[in-house]
């Protein structure tokens, strides 16, 4: 994975986060270091916020960087076409039961 690559990373509140990496670096054990423009990420800072509120333990929850093994890479043109996929299928259940009327 490299700058400009497109990851998710799914965050153990069940929130699937897409975002882009902006910079990479190798730690002391070896392991690359990321650090993600998270697209999106209102979901997951809401969570992430009220498990902080909850816990009332001062911990930072809030991540900057993530392990490689954190992230897994996406094919955007893939994701297009799943989308694009999924909203042809609604519409066609939606005019569908427009026709039965």
């Amino acid at each position: 994975m490299n700058i400009g690559t497109l990851v998710y990373h799914q965050h153990s509140h069940g929130n699937l986060r897409l975002g882009t990496i902006v910079k990479k670096s190798i730690d002391q054990g070896g392991w690359a270091q990321y650090v993600v423009n998270w697209h999106d990420d209102r979901a997951h800072l809401k969570a992430t916020d009220w498990q902080t509120k909850m816990r009332n333990d001062k911990v930072d929850r809030y991540n900057i960087t993530y392990r490689a093994d954190e992230l897994t890479p996406v094919n955007p043109e893939h994701l297009s076409r799943a989308l694009s996929g999924y909203m042809e299928g609604t519409i066609n259940r939606v005019t569908a039961g427009l026709k039965e009327r």
